[in-house]
């Protein structure tokens, strides 16, 4: 049977699942939905496997990590994304190497949930995006939903899998709707737009701003396809490539900055297959979130941003390195 649920609904819909699937799943902390909804049930419904620890990420990272090496399935729920820095070393060092130090004796399948990116007056100090500096860790798996059938089963990967997982999560995803199986489905790379001119290839809120810029596009005569790429570590290169391959015209975008990005690590590997593209990146500007939102309009991708890059790509007079749009 298949559901139509907002993003938010989904994502409490695939938490209560696994909590009711498996004793051993439990919350290092219960702001999974920021800011956290008491409407969900999930306080009433799960208290005695809620533990709320001292504000202290580091220890409260290094608790998930220990948890998951005893038997135990945690669930960190970090909150905002940046807060994430202040318990890194657990997450970058401990958790993703314990399989490789081991020899394969022991491992260490914690799960974190954090909340990245622009939320609209966070300021520089609660709008980072972790991902770009995380692909950067063997070991670690990254998901960045961007609909609610990605969410559903990012969870249900995240506390089933055998790797500890950073779920990349955005906060303005919340009242998105979209279709999800009655049953845990696979977290799959999906073209869940066609189009004739150009592709978009994207991921978390991003993605639906993609999305956004195509139906607008659409009404300039402009058919503009929309690939949804929400596991960013392992990365289906294979999927992307054959994508881009088979549409000529590529425009990646990403919340992130363009340097050391999962959108800029895509188009390398576009650019060192060979593939005979145009390719355009659109990402955040190397800049601070400022806490203004007509200020934040100016450095990360607006719906706008992305349909202008497209049309750049359109052009007989686009040229490589012309960074279309941007």
């Amino acid at each position: 049977m298949t559901l139509h649920l907002s993003y938010h609904e989904a994502r409490s819909r695939a938490l209560f699942r696994e909590l009711d699937a498996n004793p051993d799943v439990f919350l290092l902390g219960g702001a999974v939905s920021l800011p956290f909804n008491p409407d969900d049930g999930l306080a009433d419904r799960y208290g005695d496997r809620i533990v709320w620890p001292p504000i202290s990420e580091f220890a409260t990272a290094g608790i998930g990590v220990g948890a998951a090496m005893a038997g135990l399935r945690p669930l960190v729920a970090v909150s905002t994304a940046s807060f994430m820095f202040y318990g890194w070393a657990p997450v970058v060092a401990e958790a993703p190497n314990v399989r490789y130090l081991t020899g394969g004796r022991a491992t260490a399948p914690v799960a974190f949930h954090v909340m990245a990116g622009s939320r609209r007056g966070g300021g520089a100090q609660h709008e980072h995006t972790p991902q770009a500096m995380l692909q950067n860790v063997p070991g670690l798996r990254i998901l960045a939903p961007g609909t609610s059938a990605d969410v559903d089963a990012a969870f249900h990967l995240a506390l089933t899998g055998a790797d500890p997982t950073v779920i990349v999560d955005h906060v303005l995803l919340a009242p998105f709707e979209g279709a999800v199986e009655d049953t845990p489905s696979r977290l799959a790379t999906t073209l869940i737009r066609d189009g004739r001119d150009a592709l978009i290839v994207s991921y978390s809120l991003m993605l639906q701003r993609s999305l956004a810029a195509a139906a607008s596009l659409e009404t300039e005569g402009i058919e503009v396809a929309v690939l949804d790429v929400p596991s960013l570590h392992p990365l289906p290169l294979e999927e992307v490539l054959e994508a881009v391959a088979r549409h000529g015209r590529v425009v990646f975008v990403d919340e992130s900055r363009g340097p050391g990005s999962p959108a800029s690590y895509m188009m390398a590997r576009v650019l060192e297959d060979g593939l005979h593209c145009r390719a355009a990146l659109v990402c955040s500007a190397e800049a601070p979130a400022p806490f203004a939102p007509h200020l934040l309009d100016e450095v990360v991708p607006t719906e706008d941003r992305i349909a202008q890059a497209v049309r750049g790509l359109l052009r007989p007079s686009w040229a490589p390195g012309s960074r279309a749009g941007l």
